[in-house]
């Protein structure tokens, strides 16, 4: 996707966005801006002015409240608006049907996009540079056993609610998930901890929020499982890489250089299924083109990229500083009252 420069057009009277994210180094001179279909450089003090007034263009706000709420001038303002309306980053009113082309195109898109923000931001990068205890690392690994464990019976609640080839596709995808928790258990052995500790504990608030946030995402459109499999699936398996993780979890937490063997064992047996590809391959079960169903299908599948961020928040600052918290997490019992 080629990088492009932004020139100024006209902005509606109550802005409102498109999904745009922004790579912002005060150190550069120039901001990245990604939208669904380009990639546009702006200057980084014009950056951070258009992030003042961001959270305002909601749609709700008139161009004189959006300046007086962030503090900016109002010629201000309508420059970026303008600006931004010609990069295709305002809104306008869709129509109540979409073209199904641009649907695909634009789903394969942002699930690329989430997809690539999800793995910059992903708490597992902090462990590569040792700035969590090994208790964040080894709760971190809990939690993945219990979404592990949980994601191939959630594909099976969207596959038990679609037809014909898509659910075809669901159902072999659930099966192929089945049993990969085991990989993760075995990891958390190698790292001192018990079978039974780890089938035992529970899952952090956020790690079930992911898994009711999937059922709800797959029962209203089960053709969505296919944008969660673009969104989570490992891409790739770069063995150079991986060896550097493992030294590093040796020589930073003392783990054994073969502990991570199961965890990087499932990875590559993910990627060699083919589950990234999933959305790609059968882009032709995609087939909603009524606006309001896509709306529910894009907001589930943003509240889900939004609970891995959660999650990642969760398991940092739960297991970082234990404070008496039990470890891992344990249920709690009517038994205990």
């Amino acid at each position: 996707m080629e990088t492009q420069e932004i020139t100024a057009a006209e902005a509606p009277a109550h802005p409102r966005l498109r999904e745009n994210i922004w790579h912002i180094r005060a150190s550069s001179d120039a901001a990245l801006l990604i939208t669904s279909d380009s990639r546009f450089e702006v200057g980084t003090e014009d950056a951070l002015r258009f992030l003042k007034m961001r959270s305002h263009c909601t749609g709700f706000h008139s161009v004189e409240e959006i300046a007086q709420r962030s503090g900016l001038a109002l010629d201000d303002v309508r420059s970026i608006l303008a600006s931004l309306e010609e990069a295709g980053v305002v809104f306008s009113s869709p129509a109540e049907r979409a073209d199904l082309d641009r649907v695909r195109a634009a789903l394969l898109s942002i699930c690329k996009i989430w997809s690539d923000e999800l793995r910059l931001a992903y708490i597992g990068n902090e462990f590569r540079h040792g700035s969590l205890p090994k208790t964040a690392l080894t709760g971190w690994l809990c939690e993945m056993y219990h979404y592990i464990s949980d994601f191939p019976l959630a594909i099976e609640h969207g596959a038990r609610r679609a037809e014909g080839r898509l659910k075809d596709v669901l159902v072999r995808y659930a099966q192929q998930e089945k049993h990969h928790d085991e990989f993760v258990v075995r990891t958390l052995e190698n790292l001192g901890l018990k079978r039974d500790e780890v089938k035992g504990s529970a899952p952090l608030v956020s790690t079930r929020a992911i898994g009711l946030l999937m059922r709800e995402m797959f029962e209203h459109e089960p053709c969505s499982v296919l944008l969660m499999a673009a969104l989570v699936e490992a891409q790739e398996f770069q063995e150079e890489h991986i060896a550097g993780f493992k030294q590093c979890m040796h020589e930073t937490y003392g783990a054994p250089l073969d502990a991570f063997d199961p965890f990087f064992e499932h990875q590559q047996i993910d990627v060699g299924m083919g589950h990234a590809e999933l959305l790609a391959d059968n882009i032709d079960l995609i087939d909603v083109t009524d606006m309001e169903r896509l709306d529910g299908m894009v907001n589930r599948l943003h509240d889900l990229k939004h609970a891995f961020e959660l999650q990642s928040l969760e398991i940092r600052d739960y297991y970082t500083n234990l404070n008496g918290k039990y470890f891992p997490r344990q249920r709690m019992r009517f038994s205990s009252l």
